[in-house]
Formats: structure tokens, C-alpha cells, sequence
């Protein structure tokens, strides 16, 4: 009896090495961009030594912690994991663009750290006068259009088109015959579309409260990002005051849905996720180059071009 219990506790105690093993003290957020600059230079010595890539992706934590003013988080770095790889299986002439990426992203990550501890705006206020507003009676049957309701639409219009290819006019007999095929076709049509409309329309939910993760861009309120790019603006830093401008344009579309949030993701991403068919594509695109013709291109900016980049956050409906 006692050699068992003597035996368990031994079992107990392996299974507990593990995981003490993969218990990591949480990072504060200094210590955080300090890894990202560690990391950073890694992968730079990786472009004049690829032999090194191997003990660089040994040497990433799979996930790390961070505490910072607002609480703590947890991410993983998989993603840096995965490039590392696949930078090993290119081609030497693909490799560097690996690598260009990777330093992007961390590059990304750290200005968005550098941020994230900085103070914010309540915007608390502002999403209850919305939802009291969009309370009230009269929004009650306020909705977007429906799967079935697009779907019908398309349905409608290809009958239309049947209809001006095939005329009812001519031979007597003909028409006949032709009214009663299209008669069944549209019953058929209605009987489907019914069938339809039971199937898949679902009543909707409320999405809730909005998801904030932190170090995305959503995390800090795009009026925050923009009223310190207004600041750095009066101050004549226009470099600085585009680059928090452009932020502020992503958070915007980041809180409105246009995509789930990311910490890791870069600026071309960004505009890849926003469907080339959407009416505020062609104010990314343009918002997006001067943000990298004028950050990442180095080239100096002045008053016109922060009014420009203005104009554009006021198409996408920064007002």
C-alpha cells in the first residue's frame, strides 16, 4: 500500500516536470520590444549567414506573455516559426524576400508595442449614444440585405434576360406552349426560392462586443491614433504624423469589420484583405503608398502631403 502511493506520487511528479519546463515568466512591455529587437537582428545575421536560420527558429519561444497597462496577453509565434521554414526550403534567389517580410513584421510589431502602453481614449460614451439611438422603433426592421435577398436578385435578373431573349410575340400556337414552360418555370422558381428562403435564412444575433486584441491596431481607437498624428502635424513632424495618420485608417476599418484582427500583419496585407471590389479599395491603395513611399521609402514629406492622407481618412469616413 504505501510502495503505491509512494509510486504515484512519483508519476505525479515527472508528469509536473514538463510542465514546469514550458511555464515562462510574463515579459513587461520594455522587455517584449527588446526581444523584438533581438529578434530582429537575428534574421539580419540570417541574411549573411543562412546556415544560421536553423538555431534561430530553436532559439523562438513558441509563445510569450506580456503584462502590460492594460493587462496581460498571450501570443504565439508560430507565424515567425513557419517563415523561418519555408525560408529554408526556397531557392537562394527567394530567400531575402523571406526574410524582408519577417523583418517587417517585427518591425510592425514594435511600433505597435511602442504604442500600445501610451493613453486612450474613452469611447465608451460614444458606443452607448449609438446603441440607444439604434434602439428606437424606427430601427427595429432596419437590416442589410440577406443571402436569399442577393441570390433572388440574381435570379431575377437572369429571368429578365430569358424573358428579352425568348419574346412572347409570333405564332399563336407557339405562345401557348411557351406561356405555359414559362409558367412552370417560374412556379418552380418560387417553390425553389421558398425552399431556399426556409433553409438557410437564419435568425440573426447581435455580434456582441467588439473583440480587441492586443497590439492590433483596433486595440487603440482610431480618433486616439488620429488626434496624436494631428499633434505630431502641429509640430511639423509630418513623417511621423502620416505614419500615425495611416494607423488610424486601419483601426478604423479594423473596428467596422473589414477584417478579423491581427498583430502581425503588414501593410500590403492589409490591402489584400479588402476586396478589390469594395468601394474603399481605391482609398487604401492610395492611402497605403504614401504611407510607404514616405515611412518605409524614406523620402521627406510636408504640409500638402499630411493633407492629402487627410483627405483620404476622410473618404474611408474618419470624420
Amino acid at each position: 500500500m504505501k510502495t503505491g502511493r509512494t509510486f504515484r506520487w512519483f508519476f505525479l511528479c515527472l508528469l509536473a516536470v514538463p510542465l514546469l519546463a514550458v511555464a515562462q515568466p510574463s515579459l513587461s512591455n520594455s522587455q517584449y520590444l527588446q526581444q523584438l529587437e533581438d529578434l530582429s537582428a537575428r534574421i539580419a545575421e540570417v541574411k549573411q549567414h543562412p546556415e544560421q536560420a536553423k538555431s534561430v527558429e530553436e532559439s523562438v519561444p513558441d509563445r510569450v506573455s506580456i503584462s502590460g497597462k492594460y493587462g496581460e496577453c498571450s501570443f504565439s509565434y508560430e507565424w515567425l516559426k513557419k517563415d523561418i521554414q519555408q525560408f529554408e526550403k526556397a531557392e537562394p534567389l527567394k530567400r531575402n524576400a523571406f526574410l524582408d517580410e519577417i523583418e517587417e513584421k517585427l518591425k510592425l510589431l514594435e511600433e505597435q508595442a511602442n504604442t500600445y502602453d501610451q493613453p486612450q481614449s474613452d469611447s465608451s460614451a460614444g458606443h452607448a449614444k449609438l446603441g440607444e439611438i439604434l434602439s428606437r422603433k424606427e430601427f427595429n426592421k432596419v437590416h442589410g440585405a440577406s443571402r436569399f435577398d442577393i441570390w433572388w436578385e440574381k435570379v431575377m435578373r437572369w429571368i429578365d434576360s430569358f424573358f428579352q431573349k425568348h419574346p412572347l410575340t409570333g405564332n399563336s400556337r407557339i405562345d401557348f406552349w411557351h406561356m405555359l414552360v414559362y409558367a412552370c418555370v417560374v412556379v418552380a422558381f418560387i417553390l425553389f426560392a421558398w425552399w431556399l428562403k426556409k433553409r438557410f435564412d437564419y435568425p440573426r444575433y447581435d455580434d456582441g462586443v467588439r473583440e480587441i486584441i492586443p497590439f492590433a491596431p483596433s486595440a487603440r481607437s482610431w480618433r486616439s491614433w488620429l488626434a496624436e498624428s494631428r499633434t505630431l502635424a502641429q509640430q511639423e513632424d509630418w513623417r511621423n504624423a502620416i505614419h500615425l495618420a495611416y494607423w488610424a485608417g486601419i483601426s478604423f476599418l479594423e473596428e467596422h469589420g473589414a477584417w478579423r484582427p491581427d498583430r502581425a500583419r503588414t501593410p500590403r496585407e492589409y490591402l489584400r484583405l479588402l476586396n478589390a471590389r469594395n468601394s474603399q479599395h481605391p482609398t487604401l491603395a492610395t492611402l497605403t503608398r504614401k504611407f510607404e513611399v514616405t515611412w518605409y521609402g524614406q523620402r521627406s514629406a510636408n504640409a500638402t502631403d499630411f493633407q492629402e492622407t487627410l483627405g483620404q481618412l476622410e473618404k474611408l469616413g474618419c470624420r
